[in-house]
């Protein structure tokens, strides 16, 4: 009796998979997760494409997040979805056509571009206006979502820590940090002169 219970328990811990999340992955196969992995999905529109893959992840936040941005030489909005049950992951739906929301921003004519003065007409949830680096060196201004500000690595975007924000048109120009400056400059100065 007692060789058959170890038996039993043996095959038993041979084939759990010990809580492990079971997911979908691309085309709706299953997969198993490793135990410290949620299972993911995410589908996204660019103007290089679409995509929608299902995948486990050690690196998901829980929930339901969008994201979008617009570079002016290049945009993306995606939805993410991330879970913690078995077959959770179910993929999304493409991302809708969004429409503009009165928010211009500067932009860049293409991804070395050296200054970036074209005017980006924000859409959707692109509620700032962004200006900063990438991780590998260009310059980048545009529209984007507020989860995208400050240092993010979210859907092949990676910015920098010296990325900013903020929320009327026109804010992301380096003339108007500038114009900041002589205005402050000169706020001390005309009273010494007088």
């Amino acid at each position: 009796m007692m060789k058959l219970i170890l038996s039993l328990t043996l095959i038993w811990m041979l084939s759990s998979t010990g809580g492990a999340l079971q997911c979908y992955g691309n085309s709706n196969n299953t997969m198993t997760c490793q135990p410290n992995e949620y299972c993911g999905s995410e589908s996204s529109q660019s103007t290089e494409g679409s995509t929608r893959s299902q995948f486990c992840s050690s690196s998901c936040s829980l929930g339901n997040h969008t994201v979008s941005v617009n570079f002016g030489f290049a945009s993306m909005t995606g939805y993410y979805h991330c879970c913690n049950t078995s077959l959770c992951n179910k993929q999304p739906p493409y991302p809708d056509v969004l429409k503009g929301n009165g928010l211009q921003c500067y932009g860049c004519e293409k991804g070395d571009s050296p200054v970036c003065n074209k005017t980006v007409q924000c859409v959707g949830i692109e509620d700032r206006c962004i200006s900063g680096n990438f991780t590998h060196g260009n310059i980048i201004a545009g529209c984007a979502s507020r989860n995208l500000c400050g240092p993010v690595n979210v859907a092949e975007i990676e910015f920098t820590n010296g990325t900013k924000c903020c929320e009327s048109s026109f804010c992301n120009s380096a003339w108007t940090v500038n114009l900041n400056g002589v205005l402050l400059l000169l706020g001390l100065i005309l009273p010494i002169a007088c």
